[in-house]
């Protein structure tokens, strides 16, 4: 179960990272540097992981799970991702395998990628993986929810953001969740 967990988490970041990046971004990359880097604030500049802006005590917070220990990783794949993860038997899943049905208990888990210098068109292209888009209104310059993925996807201040909050098996929940961590992160930048 483990490793079903694992490379759920892998299948989901290389569909980010292949959204993000694009041959059109990779050859204009030194222009767009020399650009952004005379438009960046220094409080901006000085962000170098999610795990900056969300810490263990606001998750517990959020999320109230003062009860439950939570494992934090604070990694970079392709972009900085900071990962809360914690057992409280909120999240399960269930899948048929010759005819009879497995529940099992999944970890709850906020996930939070972070992109700089981003811009429209690097948001536009990371959320074509959305099948069924939701957009947020009153959240950065644009943002988008996707129930199948369980993510938020924002920009604002020239930051990409990818909230993956699974802390439930309902959708309503987890988008409200992402939400709050995405106004968190907003206010710190």
């Amino acid at each position: 179960m483990k490793t079903i967990k694992i490379n759920l988490l892998i299948v989901l970041f290389f569909t980010i990272v292949l959204a993000c990046n694009s041959k059109e971004n990779k050859t204009n990359a030194p222009q767009n540097k020399i650009e952004n880097k005379n438009e960046k604030s220094e409080k901006s500049s000085t962000i170098n992981s999610p795990c900056e802006l969300v810490s263990i005590d606001e998750v517990k917070s959020m999320f109230a799970t003062a009860e439950h220990p939570i494992e934090m990783k604070d990694v970079v794949y392709t972009y900085p991702t900071c990962i809360f993860k914690w057992e409280d038997g909120k999240v399960t899943m269930s899948s048929s395998i010759g005819g009879q049905v497995i529940k099992a208990n999944m970890p709850s888990e906020v996930l939070i990628v972070m992109v700089k210098n981003a811009n429209e068109d690097m948001f536009n292209r990371s959320t074509t993986v959305y099948k069924q888009p939701q957009d947020i209104s009153n959240l950065g310059s644009k943002a988008v929810w996707d129930s199948r993925m369980s993510q938020l996807t924002f920009l604002s201040n020239k930051y990409l953001f990818h909230v993956h909050v699974k802390v439930s098996n309902n959708d309503i929940e987890n988008k409200e969740k992402a939400i709050e961590v995405s106004k968190l992160i907003i206010g710190k930048i």
